[in-house]
């Protein structure tokens, strides 16, 4: 019988190699398209899997990775906050406004997931570990995204001027998450900080191609 670390670990594998094809079919599908729509509903369950299963993986007993919880806890609000942005602009035509706690428990989830990361970079690098520098940015990213969240709660910008830029760049997060995550595990390169942080330069440079193309710029600048 296998044990529950293999079980999950199984899962965990499986759901990241889901999400990693299946984004990588809807990065490129024509935006849009059944295709693309389809792919992107299996990115997120494979990814949600993915995600959750980690923060369980990151806390059993002689199996402690407090990096695999800050990646599983990243992704995860990615993920949600990605996919639940689609829901809402959807709603948001009947409904206004259309919020309910489970959007104000995403953000707080990210401010305060983004706060514990900022937290993990500053005791790492204290202890002259340059590897801190990791959870800093995706810690400064998460806050940056919670920011975002709170501003359209708060109806300081719409859902309509917020749902394509926040769909793009939080899926293509989590897209990155995914990559990252099969990198780190597969190459083995020094210092290892450069491996963690090569998929986020890479990425960043897609989703301003892909903002650029689908965004107007007065809605752009606006998030």
């Amino acid at each position: 019988m296998p044990t529950l670390f293999q079980t999950l670990l199984g899962l965990h594998i499986a759901g990241g190699f889901t999400g990693l094809l299946s984004g990588t079919i809807s990065i490129a599908s024509k935006k849009g398209s059944s295709v693309h729509k389809l792919a992107g509903k299996v990115f997120f369950w494979g990814m949600l899997l993915a995600s959750m299963d980690a923060l369980v993986l990151s806390n059993l007993p002689e199996h402690q990775n407090v990096f695999l919880f800050a990646v599983g806890g990243f992704t995860l609000y990615m993920i949600t906050s990605g996919y639940r942005i689609v829901f809402l602009k959807r709603v948001s035509a009947s409904v206004q406004p259309p919020f309910s706690v489970v959007d104000y428990l995403i953000s707080l989830f990210g401010l305060c997931f983004g706060l514990f990361l900022v937290y993990l970079a500053i005791v790492n690098i204290n202890k002259g570990n340059n590897f801190g520098i990791v959870p800093g940015i995706f810690g400064l990213i998460c806050m940056n995204y919670a920011r975002m969240d709170f501003k359209m709660l708060f109806q300081k910008i719409t859902i309509k001027e917020a749902w394509i830029p926040n769909h793009i760049s939080r899926m293509m997060g989590a897209m990155i998450a995914s990559y990252t995550a099969f990198l780190v595990v597969n190459v083995k390169v020094q210092p290892a900080w450069v491996l963690w942080l090569l998929p986020t330069l890479i990425g960043s440079g897609l989703i301003t191609y892909f903002m650029r193309k689908f965004v107007p710029n007065k809605r752009a600048k606006s998030v």
